[in-house]
């Protein structure tokens, strides 16, 4: 049987991690991409002696020009065989807007959007050959609706649904299906839950963590869903954003990140 990879981007922490182990432990074999420096090596060897299964890594930072034509490349020269492509690296910010730099945002765009987007150029025309085979964007709660203190993020989350649901339109009579991940707040990281804790101890109860978030993606992924919302907050602001006006879900937004 001809061995087949899934690759996934931003796969050395969170959610991305949390998504190999998912990956791995459903015998899948694996595509480690993620930034320099990322010891990609060490969770490439758990990985593999952990679930038996094949694991590869390429470090790069897929901001850089060319970035997704050289990770296409690799795979090529390599002869890994793509059936899943997970476009999970993506970063963020909360705060006003005039806090980050326009070189931060530009870089947050070309990661969120850009990479995204010209990988899945890369290895669509690959992906369609096969029996069958998928593509999930990583999404998030602010994919329904703008955020103030989020407003870059959130607008390119925006783009990553919107291109997902058209792009799985045009795929319908393919065997490629293409889903979003829209989870609520993740705790990411020590500092994250660190900072919480200092602020207010009921927001955490809203948070999710990545194993759940991957376990829950994975799942609803290979069932073919479109847009996949892992939790009960995500399910709601969904249908907030289906039955409130623009207006009142502004304010309700707009107070809870300027508090935050």
């Amino acid at each position: 049987m001809e061995d087949y990879f899934t690759l996934v981007t931003g796969s050395s922490s969170g959610i991305g991690k949390a998504i190999s182990v998912e990956c791995a432990k459903r015998g899948m074999n694996l595509l480690l991409v993620a930034l320099p420096g990322e010891k990609l090596e060490e969770q490439a060897a758990e990985l593999k002696s952990k679930y038996k299964v094949k694991t590869y890594y390429y470090h790069i930072d897929l901001t850089e020009k060319d970035a997704p034509k050289k990770v296409y490349v690799w795979t090529r020269e390599n002869g890994y065989k793509i059936n899943m492509l997970i476009n999970n690296a993506g970063m963020g910010a909360e705060g006003p807007f005039e806090r980050q730099s326009a070189s931060y945002y530009n870089t947050m765009m070309q990661l969120n959007m850009v990479a995204l987007v010209l990988l899945t150029r890369f290895f669509i025309t690959d992906l369609k050959k096969l029996p069958k085979a998928y593509i999930l964007n990583l999404g998030s709660i602010s994919s329904y609706f703008p955020m103030p203190y989020k407003i870059v993020y959130a607008a390119t989350k925006r783009f990553v649904l919107s291109f997902t649901r058209a792009l799985r339109e045009e795929l319908r009579n393919t065997p490629v299906k293409v889903s979003i991940t829209c989870p609520g707040p993740v705790f990411t990281n020590s500092k994250l839950i660190k900072l919480l804790r200092s602020k207010n101890r009921f927001i955490q109860l809203f948070y999710n963590y990545p194993p759940f978030v991957a376990r829950y993606s994975i799942k609803a992924l290979l069932k073919g869903k479109t847009v996949i919302r892992t939790d009960l907050l995500s399910k709601v602001l969904y249908l907030t954003e289906k039955i409130f006006p623009q207006y009142f879900k502004q304010k309700i937004i707009t107070r809870i990140y300027r508090k935050f």
